[in-house]
C-alpha cells in the first residue's frame, strides 16, 4: 500500500485594484477580495466577473508556494480584459 503525496498548500490570495481609469462595472482603487483555497470572501466591495476571469488563468500558481525569481511573485500585477477600462489588478499573499 503506497502512502499518499503531500497535501500542497492554499493559502489565501489577495486581489487588490490598484488602478482604475474608467471601469464600467464599478470598480475602485482599493476595493478587493480574497480567494480563500476554491472559496471567493469579499469585503463588500463590489467584485467583477471580468476582473476574476483575469486572474483566474494564474491564481492556481499564486496559490503554491512560489520561489522570490518568479514573475508573479516579481510582477505581481494582471490587467482587466477591457483594456480600455484602464483597470490593474495587484494579487499578493492574504493572510
Amino acid at each position: 500500500m503506497s502512502e499518499p503525496g503531500p497535501t500542497p498548500p492554499t493559502p489565501r490570495v489577495r486581489v487588490v485594484v490598484d488602478r482604475a481609469d474608467a471601469p464600467r462595472c464599478g470598480l475602485a482603487v482599493g476595493d478587493a477580495f480574497v480567494i480563500d483555497g476554491s472559496r471567493l470572501v469579499g469585503d463588500g466591495s463590489p467584485v467583477c466577473p471580468l476582473a476574476l476571469s483575469a486572474v483566474a488563468s494564474v491564481l492556481a500558481a499564486r496559490q503554491y508556494p512560489l520561489p522570490a525569481d518568479d514573475w508573479l511573485v516579481r510582477k505581481p500585477y494582471l490587467t482587466c480584459v477591457h483594456a480600455e477600462e484602464g483597470v490593474v489588478l495587484r494579487l499578493e499573499a492574504a493572510s
